[in-house]
């Protein structure tokens, strides 16, 4: 017992003479003492060297960043100057390709085909997001509440999730043949007497392939936004709905007035990358429906803003307006920056908890300055 206590008063004693050396070091460098014997040959100082593993940092985000400058951000700047000239299979192969400036963007803008392919991709989103986000919502307040106690939610979470991990190629194939006449859904659908045989989920109705292809895209991403709004609700504070039990809230009026105002950012964010993967919809429309210009009564049924860039590009009669495509990309580009902005600006400052400028508290600040 007393060689444990004579260890600990030693363990003390080096402790404390180890910081007032450290002490010492500091009150010297501070003090304008002489410290030239404290630097080596090569003037630096060897007291107090500390080790930096920023570097080890960068190694580990190196690789996204590569990755993105390839894959991403060098293909965006070469479209982005393509689309200031004619290039084109033609020109392109004879290596003729001239500066036009923003004549392919004048094109693209008299085009109507450009704007119904916009209208009809932004119907597309809008029939598939607002039901996916009420249904993750709803199953996401399931999951984590302990009011439900669902036995394998795990289970239940990874078979809602599994979709979001399926190509969208063979989604696209599965669906197509299974909405065709004979098809599994198509003959189910028939033979509870839901359709008749003129029915049909192709692009003679407008309606029904759009909301088909809303509700594929509904399927395959729901899985995604439940997981996201699941772990946000994890994540608040179980004292807020101590409190507000104790104040004699419902489950409705807590889930109403804290889960939802709190999960706003993640609102949000689901909102924005949603709207923005929205717009670049492609492999489902192009691979159900050819991606081609379908038109009935006037209206480009399934014709996205993505397969109107991928016709310019790659049309049927061999003529590649490669510049044409480009222009597309950046006003695809443009439009996607816009309503993402727009929808900072309305919903960023109330998710985030910045709140407005009062212009009469202003007035008073500014009144009890002047006095």
């Amino acid at each position: 017992m007393e060689k444990t206590n004579l260890q600990n008063e030693s363990f003390i004693s080096n402790e404390s003479g180890f910081a007032a050396e450290e002490s010492s070091v500091a009150n010297a460098a501070f003090s304008g003492e002489d410290n030239s014997k404290y630097l080596n040959k090569k003037g630096e100082d060897i007291r107090l060297k500390s080790v930096s593993y920023s570097k080890y940092g960068y190694i580990f985000i190196a690789p996204f960043f590569l990755a993105f400058i390839i894959f991403q951000l060098y293909p965006i700047i070469y479209s982005l100057a393509i689309s200031l000239t004619d290039l084109s299979y033609a020109t392109d192969f004879a290596g003729t390709s001239q500066f036009i400036a923003f004549e392919n963007y004048a094109f693209i803008f008299h085009h109507a085909a450009f704007w119904s392919s916009l209208v009809n991709t932004i119907l597309i989103w809008s029939i598939n997001f607002v039901p996916q986000l009420v249904a993750a919502y709803l199953f996401a307040a399931i999951f984590s509440s302990a009011m439900f106690k669902i036995k394998g939610t795990g289970a239940f979470k990874v078979i809602y999730y599994l979709p979001n991990i399926i190509t969208a190629t063979s989604v696209a194939l599965l669906f197509k043949q299974m909405g065709e006449k004979s098809g599994i859904l198509w003959d189910t659908m028939k033979s509870v007497g839901l359709i008749n045989d003129a029915w049909s989920f192709g692009t003679a109705n407008p309606i029904n392939a759009r909301v088909y292809i809303a509700f594929i895209q509904f399927w395959r991403y729901f899985g995604y936004t439940m997981i996201t709004l699941v772990a946000g609700m994890l994540g608040i504070n179980p004292t807020y709905y101590e409190a507000a039990t104790i104040d004699g809230a419902g489950r409705v009026k807590m889930f109403f007035s804290i889960t939802i105002p709190l999960l706003k950012p993640i609102t949000l964010y689901t909102l924005v990358t949603s709207l923005v993967g929205g717009l670049q919809m492609f492999e489902i429309p192009f691979l159900m429906y050819d991606g081609k210009p379908t038109a009935h009564n006037g209206s480009l049924t399934t014709f996205t803003v993505a397969c109107y860039i991928y016709n310019l590009a790659f049309p049927s009669n061999g003529e590649y307006h490669y510049g044409r495509a480009g222009a597309a990309s950046g006003y695809l580009f443009i439009i996607s920056a816009i309503l993402s902005f727009i929808t900072f600006k309305f919903f960023g400052k109330e998710a985030f908890g910045i709140d407005k400028p009062d212009k009469e508290k202003k007035k008073k600040l500014k009144t009890a300055k002047g006095v």
